[in-house]
Formats: structure tokens, C-alpha cells, sequence
């Protein structure tokens, strides 16, 4: 008897073999994957939440080169007097000035690509560190 059309083609013996090899290897390595997943490092409820920012770390990579040394006339972290003439709203305008610019100030500090989170985590520290009294807006 004599297969005619296309779908004789597909139904040689050696290639469904070939396509069951690859299904078998595809799901075989799926598992695999997901056993190391599944068992690696720090069981989840200990671990922290992936939203965490360190403030500190975000200031020092991000702000510190200006706010250390009050380039421009930034004002320096842990320096009081340097923020003596600013709104008295000082997270919320800072955090909008961090953002958006703020006269020499580029938004961001130049680094448009950083999130809110990571500016708003750099602000807060340089805030809590400058004035560790003062009560949050």
C-alpha cells in the first residue's frame, strides 16, 4: 500500500521517535529547572521582600558624589544648616525635587533610568540621617 499526500511523510517511525525524544528531553529538563528553583538558597518566608531597598546603599551610589561635598550647592547629608533655607514639607518636596530637578539638581541625579523606589529610598535616608528627630510629612 502506498502513503500519498503530506501526511505520509510525518508518519515514519523514526520521526515521531525523534519528536517523543525532544518532548521527553524538554519536560525532563523543565523539571529539573524547577526542582532547583524550588530548593534553592534561603527558604522564601525568610527571605526579604524583592520591593526591600536599603536607603543607605541608594544614597551612597547614586547621591553621595554631590551630597557629600556640596557640589553645586547641594545640600550635604548629615549637615543641618545646609537645609536651613528649604520648605519646611521636607520629604515630600524633596522627593519631587529628586525627581523632577531641582535648580543645578538634575532629576534623578542625572540617572533617568532609576526608579521611584530608589529615589524615594535615597531620599528618605538622606532626610532621617540630616534631621533624625524631625517627624515624616
Amino acid at each position: 500500500m502506498r502513503i500519498v499526500g503530506d501526511m505520509g511523510r510525518h508518519q515514519h517511525s523514526g520521526y515521531r521517535g525523534d519528536i517523543m525524544k525532544q518532548t521527553v528531553f524538554l519536560l525532563a529538563a523543565g523539571l529539573a529547572l524547577g526542582a532547583c528553583a524550588a530548593h534553592s538558597g534561603e527558604p522564601k518566608a525568610d527571605a526579604a521582600p524583592a520591593t526591600a531597598i536599603d536607603g543607605e546603599q541608594a544614597y551612597a551610589e547614586h547621591c553621595a558624589g554631590c551630597h557629600e561635598t556640596g557640589m553645586l550647592g547641594a545640600p550635604r547629608e548629615g549637615e543641618p544648616q545646609d537645609w536651613e533655607d528649604r520648605s519646611s514639607l521636607w520629604q515630600a518636596v524633596l522627593m519631587e525635587h529628586a525627581k523632577t530637578g531641582y535648580f543645578d539638581m538634575p532629576a534623578r541625579g542625572g540617572k533617568t533610568e532609576l526608579p521611584d523606589e530608589v529615589v524615594n529610598a535615597a531620599s528618605e535616608y538622606m532626610i532621617e540621617t540630616t534631621f533624625p528627630d524631625r517627624l515624616k510629612d
